[in-house]
């Protein structure tokens, strides 16, 4: 009995605080799980053979960076993954915010990454606050399911 105390004041505190996770770790994430790394480059106007195509994570933390500081490379980044993810962004563009939350939540064990990806980018392509914190707070999820996933044998 003390041991569910416990938790359930863990619990609490979790609640409290807030996850903080900006959009564009969120659009990193999409953007790694979406484009190969040819493609991330060229949405952020660098040629194919550009030095940090060699090292994916850097490539995608700042072509993330920089569609979040560009418009144009936003629309660029917004065209490939919404044509890498397009029957899945079609399923689920027009769904409501809180409508997309579920749908990660009670998916996140069957779901693909690419369906999962186009869950979190129609929270952000809006760029709205209330997208955005949902997306923050399905983000952290999103890469404990990848996690996950790779231990298992196929």
């Amino acid at each position: 009995m003390q041991s569910n105390a416990l938790i359930q004041s863990d619990i609490s505190t979790l609640r409290s605080e807030e996850v903080d996770v900006p959009r564009e770790e969120i659009l990193r994430t999409v953007l790694a799980i979406t484009l190969d790394p040819t493609t991330a480059a060229r949405c952020a106007g660098w040629p194919a053979d550009a030095p940090v195509t060699r090292w994916p994570s850097t490539l995608y933390r700042l072509v993330a960076r920089a569609a979040i500081g560009s418009p144009r490379v936003w629309r660029r980044c917004a065209r490939a993954v919404d044509r890498a993810l397009a029957t899945m962004v079609a399923q689920y563009e027009h769904h409501a915010d809180a409508d997309l939350a579920n749908a990660f939540v009670e998916g996140r064990e069957f779901l693909s990454g690419d369906e999962l990806a186009a869950l979190l980018w129609c929270l952000i392509r809006k760029r709205s606050s209330v997208g955005d914190l949902s997306a923050e707070r399905r983000g952290p999820e999103l890469q404990i399911v990848a996690a996950r996933r790779l231990n298992q044998p196929n």
